[in-house]
């Protein structure tokens, strides 16, 4: 019977310990969704500002709603609906944060978030490209370019940036120096400086086969191998590109370096850009059933390809001859 008593009395405690228990309160949700206007690159270069303005948030019960940035430089945050962020030389990408919050009735509502993403590029952005004693160098506008040679020609042994067309990697100016710049053919064949000119498919067949290639490849034709001794080791904002495959070694002993600035689809107002990372397609000067023909190495293979595309729309890189 004691036994009886005791189990009864402590679960008579238990129950009221539970009823007596503070219920924590139900949070709501703001309404509307936080708007952040204000327009910023997707790729940008240091020291330019930008500000961002808020709004879209509300709360039911009409309690003010206050917001605050959070600088993902120095991790300080600033209680404001305008705000300027000023981007340091600090490559990497970025995400600008914003946070609406209830100003009074903290406990009754969820704050609401918002991020804008960016990447700060800077002139060592990339990295891994060796400098060739051997070769030369040639200005062309603000930019100097190296140079190698290879089956009696002068090639650029970087990706021709600017002029007077050329669209670069997402639009974003800061993208130019890094991997050049985008050309439809038609562009192509007219950005090259004076005394240089786009190679053939024929001269690039010739430097396919001093990379390797088969003695007896002929222009228009995939070559099976050759692309590990144009192709360089190199790295964006710390990260390989060229991801590594079995399929092909890198070795750039052509000293072509090429990088995988990707490839375009260029039209007016819309470009769009694919490829970063793992392909590389380069313009010649040659045309065949209306198209124009352009050499491409993709990162798993030793191949060099041979593709056709829309003169006016595909955009490829440039490497100029002379």
């Amino acid at each position: 019977m004691m036994k009886f008593r005791t189990i009864a009395a402590i679960a008579l405690a238990v129950v009221s310990l539970v009823c007596c228990k503070k219920e924590e309160p139900t949070k709501e949700f703001m309404d509307g969704s936080l708007k952040i206007s204000g327009t910023i690159p997707k790729y940008v270069a240091p020291f330019g500002s930008y500000t961002f303005s808020v709004s879209g948030v509300t709360a039911p019960d009409g309690t003010p709603v206050g917001y605050y940035f959070s600088n993902p430089f120095t991790s300080v945050n600033d209680t404001t609906s305008v705000y300027t962020l000023t981007i340091p030389d600090k490559p990497g990408t970025y995400s600008l944060s914003c946070v609406a919050f209830p100003v009074k009735s903290a406990d009754k509502y969820y704050t609401t978030p918002g991020t804008v993403t960016f990447t700060v590029v800077t002139g060592d952005s990339l990295q891994g490209i060796p400098e060739y004693p051997e070769g030369g160098t040639v200005s062309i506008g603000s930019r100097t370019y190296p140079t190698f040679e290879a089956g009696g020609l002068e090639w650029l042994g970087a990706n021709l940036a600017g002029g007077a067309s050329g669209y670069p990697y997402f639009d974003c100016d800061a993208m130019l120096a890094p991997l050049g710049a985008f050309y439809t053919q038609q562009e192509a064949l007219k950005a090259c400086p004076d005394g240089w000119r786009l190679p053939t498919d024929a001269e690039w067949v010739g430097l396919i086969k001093l990379a390797g290639g088969p003695t007896d490849l002929q222009p228009y034709q995939d070559s099976p191998s050759g692309a590990g001794k144009l192709m360089v080791k190199c790295t964006f904002n710390g990260t390989s590109l060229w991801q590594y495959y079995r399929g092909v070694n890198i070795l750039n002993s052509t000293h072509f370096s090429a990088i995988p600035a990707g490839y375009a689809s260029l039209s007016s107002g819309s470009n769009s850009f694919s490829g970063f990372g793992s392909y590389a397609a380069f313009w010649t000067s040659d045309e065949r059933d209306g198209k124009g023909v352009y050499r491409y190495i993709y990162q798993e293979y030793d191949n060099v390809y041979a593709g056709l595309g829309d003169k006016d729309s595909f955009g490829a890189s440039v490497r100029c001859v002379r």
